[in-house]
């Protein structure tokens, strides 16, 4: 675990206004050392967070299927084909 507490890039990354940034923190927390309750709580005592990821997040649990070994959240990776696919059919 990081010395400092909470860790400076928890303490810089201040505003958690999106999914992809309340996963990134989350990740690289567990890989300091904390357990997803832990890593969970740091982020909403010392975070601003947004509706959306307090409820996506941490209301519905979703914190729970996260691991340092993912690069982006399996919900998150659907969002991004769907948003992906209407901007293509939009061109036409």
């Amino acid at each position: 675990m990081d010395e400092e507490f909470p860790p400076r890039y928890v303490k810089e990354t201040y505003e958690v206004f999106d999914r992809f940034t309340f996963d990134s923190l989350f990740r690289r927390l567990l890989a300091d050392g904390y357990d997803p309750e832990e890593a969970k709580d740091i982020l909403l005592h010392h975070c601003a967070l947004s509706a959306l990821v307090i409820q996506e997040r941490i209301h519905n649990e979703y914190y729970l299927r996260l691991s340092e070994d993912e690069t982006v959240a399996e919900d998150l990776l659907g969002w991004k084909r769907e948003v992906l696919k209407k901007a293509l059919n939009s061109q036409n």
